[in-house]
């Protein structure tokens, strides 16, 4: 059976969404999620990250990533992703699939505004999500509020995936750092890590649904359709 859910501006699947995770954004039972993406040969690599914010206009999930990861490089070649999201207490399963983009994080690249233009583009994003200014100051908001000590340091570190045989002793690593600092040494650390700070953006196109504590269990769909969602029930 299917239906289709003409769109002004909150897709059909939003609801379903924040009504599970809102009021749990400290707790990773609630925040953590399997992304997979597609590497070069395109071959799929999953791996869990953390969910940050759902845009209010674009409707747009925001988690982040270390521009030197392979998250970056994959998305530049394949954008499409899906995601599982595991609910244990309601028992809840969200299948997400969609279109990804790192958001430029490097203001002085020549390709910058271009860049950002195709990003935006892709993202169909509204109102001042299709502004610059938007993601720069989303970007400093979750450095600063969002991301502990430690996983500040953490992007201040060797390039994740380089031989141990090739860095500095994992134990002169900083352990932790703040969002700002006066210490010209310290900003110089910050300046370093948040360089490599970027917000990783995804446009859902289709989102699932899987209840599995009603009996029989519940299964629903929603496909995007261009300016309509279609939602359909389905077996488990």
């Amino acid at each position: 059976m299917a239906s289709t859910v003409r769109v002004s501006q909150t897709p059909p699947w939003v609801p379903v969404l924040k009504k599970q995770i809102d009021g749990h954004e400290k707790d990773q039972d609630y925040t953590a999620y399997a992304l997979a993406t597609l590497d070069k040969e395109g071959l799929p690599k999953v791996r869990y990250v953390i969910h940050r914010i759902l845009t209010p206009a674009s409707s747009i999930l925001i988690t982040t990533t270390d521009t030197r990861m392979a998250k970056p490089a994959h998305l530049a070649a394949h954008h499409t992703v899906e995601m599982a999201w595991w609910l244990s207490e309601p028992a809840i399963q969200f299948r997400i699939t969609g279109q990804a983009y790192t958001i430029p994080s490097d203001e002085s690249a020549s390709d910058y505004d271009s860049k950002f233009g195709d990003v935006l583009s892709g993202l169909k994003a509204k109102g001042d999500e299709a502004e610059k200014g938007y993601w720069q100051k989303e970007r400093k908001r979750l450095w600063t509020e969002a991301m502990s000590g430690h996983l500040r340091a953490s992007f201040g570190r060797p390039p994740p995936g380089t031989s141990l045989s090739e860095v500095s002793d994992p134990s002169t690593w900083d352990e932790s750092l703040p969002a700002e600092s006066d210490d010209p040494e310290t900003k110089k650390k910050i300046d370093n890590a948040y360089s490599h700070f970027a917000l990783l953006a995804i446009r859902p196109t289709g989102f699932e649904q899987l209840e599995l504590k009603a009996t029989p269990n519940i299964r629903t769909q929603w496909t995007d359709k261009g300016e309509d969602w279609e939602e359909r029930h389905v077996a488990p």
